[in-house]
């Protein structure tokens, strides 16, 4: 396999001196007039970052789903240290899903428009951890296993998973 990488190399170096560098001609209107004109934004960077931002929010999205795959994988065989507490007065169970409620629906607002700015998927990303954060501080350990976990459950019944909703 090293010879591949060798004769790989040999040939780009050939390459290099045997063919001229093309130039090809240059055109009386520039780059940044160009993107200007393209995009219809008179702020050449605006057009440049709006041209480019389905792939910004794609690969935020790419980045977060990475980095909570990475954290599940290492803690998957951890077992808590202390007791963890959860919400027991009505109010603040109310109160929390009230804020889970709403912090749902302004991530998919933010997911749905994210595109059109750059940060957008961060915003609904941060909104969407804020309200499964306060569901899983109002609900037994029990019920939130069952839309973590993938798969059948041992009553038999299949539970959606968390990942299936994203």
């Amino acid at each position: 396999m090293k010879w591949v990488y060798i004769v790989a190399g040999i040939a780009l170096y050939v390459k290099m001196l045997v063919m001229p560098n093309p130039v090809g001609e240059l055109l009386d209107i520039s780059i940044v007039e160009a993107i200007v004109q393209d995009s219809g934004v008179p702020n050449a960077v605006s057009g440049i970052i709006f041209r480019n931002r389905l792939y910004d929010t794609i690969f935020e999205v790419v980045v977060f789903t990475l980095a909570v795959m990475g954290v599940r994988f290492l803690m998957a065989n951890e077992s808590p240290l202390t007791m963890i507490y959860q919400f027991n007065d009505q109010p603040s169970i109310v109160l929390a899903r009230l804020g889970a409620t709403i912090a749902a629906l302004v991530s998919i607002e933010l997911a749905i428009r994210g595109h059109l700015s750059p940060g957008g998927g961060f915003a609904a990303g941060v909104a969407g951890g804020t309200a499964i954060g306060l569901i899983a501080i109002t609900s037994p350990s029990e019920w939130m296993q069952k839309f973590i976990n993938v798969g059948k459950q041992p009553d038999g019944k299949k539970y959606p998973s968390l990942s299936s909703l994203s």
